[in-house]
């Protein structure tokens, strides 16, 4: 190779100015302030996987997988905390382009906290069963029973026992519980023992 070209863009020195390989300040350089890097993956079953790492720190940030192949994500894994680990799922079960239910892992231990549900495919989520305690098993039901996008029902297990413990309930749909009910004497603080 000849040492008497020199591609000024590529030496050391203020290129500003100058069109091609310059520095960002080149004006024929534009950076892009949002550019996540993302893989399609066609699978021999038809179905279609996008696979998208937002921060650009080689983990999957985002995976949509299309089951049909029709370009509508039946099931989105989603990593809601930044922690490397894809700790939500967003599932579409009717192909509608809308969420029926979601799954979240809160505590990173791959075992489901939380699944919310769309029961009448409205797009918000009218029922969340949770473990807030992360021991496997549900202890809080939260309902939104007129789809108005306010929980106005709601029912703890408070010792563990599979049967709810308190009952709160938003009557008037202000958005605020006025009605407790203690269903289990032993879990009642205004029993005495």
């Amino acid at each position: 190779m000849s040492e008497d070209y020199t591609d000024p863009s590529l030496t050391e020195g203020d290129s500003a100015g100058e069109e091609g390989f310059g520095p960002e300040t080149d004006p024929g350089h534009e950076p892009d302030p949002y550019d996540p890097h993302s893989i399609t993956v066609r699978n021999l079953d038809g179905s279609i996987d996008v696979i998208v790492d937002t921060d650009n720190d080689g983990q999957a940030d985002i995976v949509r997988h299309d089951d049909d192949g029709d370009g509508v994500p039946d099931t989105v894994y989603l990593d809601g905390d930044q922690d490397g680990r894809l700790d939500t799922i967003l599932r579409d079960y009717d192909d509608d382009g809308t969420v029926d239910r979601m799954f979240i892992d809160s505590n990173g231990d791959g075992k489901t906290d939380s699944t919310a549900y769309d029961r009448n495919n409205d797009g918000r989520f009218d029922l969340v069963v949770s473990d807030t305690d992360h021991d496997g098993r549900p202890d809080t039901w939260v309902r939104d029973t007129n789809h108005d996008g306010r929980a106005d029902y709601t029912k703890v297990d408070m010792d563990e026992d599979g049967r709810a413990d308190r009952i709160e309930r938003d009557t008037d749909y202000d958005g605020v519980p006025d009605r407790v009910t203690y269903s289990d004497p032993d879990s009642n603080p205004y029993v005495r023992h």
